[in-house]
């Protein structure tokens, strides 16, 4: 989910939670005949669900930065982008030069006796591959 979604479900969630609130209490000074399980339903019960359903939400529009470990301050901040949320990926190549006999290596030109090991067409020495960051 986009930034921007994730926004916007926050800001719909803070509605709902803050309508809720006000409009409970305000449905308190509203009412004609007041008895005690009006006056509490409209000043704890009303505001408490209009809580959980904005707190629903708002973590409905961040599922996607929780599932990836990015919870944070109201799951936005803390979240990663993409680029920094792939793995590093490396490829192994042959040194540029035999540590033997001194000559060029390159990868067409190579004998391969290991998945990590090369041998120099000229000398025949065994080297080691060199990993590098793609």
């Amino acid at each position: 989910m986009s930034s921007g979604k994730r926004i916007a479900s926050m800001i719909i969630g803070m509605i709902v939670m803050i309508g809720g609130f006000f409009g409970g209490f305000m449905q308190f000074f509203w009412m004609e005949d007041m008895n005690f399980g009006t006056i509490l339903f409209y000043v704890m019960v009303v505001p408490m669900i209009s809580f959980l359903v904005g707190i629903g939400i708002i973590l409905y529009g961040m599922k996607d930065g929780i599932s990836k470990g990015g919870f944070g301050m109201f799951g936005m901040m803390g979240a990663h982008t993409d680029s920094e949320q792939k793995e590093k990926t490396y490829i192994h190549e042959p040194p540029r030069f035999c540590s033997d006999c001194g000559a060029t290596l390159s990868s067409e030109g190579i004998e391969w006796v290991g998945p990590l090991t090369v041998k120099c067409p000229y000398c025949g020495a065994t080297h080691a591959t060199e990993k590098r960051e793609v």
